[in-house]
């Protein structure tokens, strides 16, 4: 079975936890806590994708900014350069696209808008119950 980004976003809703890009990067901590996520798209004031910020991210700013977290904002932790899929993108296409940009979110996006995001987990939970109904 060929499957989708709307097969994903099917199972797990299109709920997309989100952070501004003047949050501080200790307010994203709290939210990725907060709902127990590791990563989530950055918008703008006008709600257009700016960015993804992850724990990854998060764990590195202290070596590559300065110490001081407290002044940092998501803009300034955040990834510009990331790889976006489209409900309609191949599962194996996003997971290669995952593995060589060394991503592990990947925002879906739809007509300007944002309605998922599509993580490594999300894609080996889909892999596991394939191969479970083809077993």
């Amino acid at each position: 079975m060929r499957s989708h980004v709307f097969h994903i976003l099917a199972q797990k809703g299109r709920t997309v936890i989100t952070v501004r890009a003047g949050d501080t990067v200790l307010d994203v901590t709290t939210t990725l806590a907060r709902h127990n996520i590791g990563g989530a798209p950055v918008v703008g004031p006008d709600e257009q994708l700016v960015g993804l910020i992850s724990e990854k991210m998060i764990v590195h700013a202290p070596s590559q900014r300065g110490p001081d977290l407290a002044i940092l904002t998501a803009r300034n932790v955040m990834t510009r350069d990331m790889p976006t899929a489209t409900p309609d993108g191949s599962i194996h296409d996003i997971a290669c696209r995952m593995t060589y940009s060394r991503s592990r979110h990947i925002p879906v996006l739809e007509k300007g808008t944002l309605p998922g995001l599509i993580s490594e987990g999300d894609i080996i939970k889909l892999r596991a119950e394939n191969a479970e109904q083809e077993a």
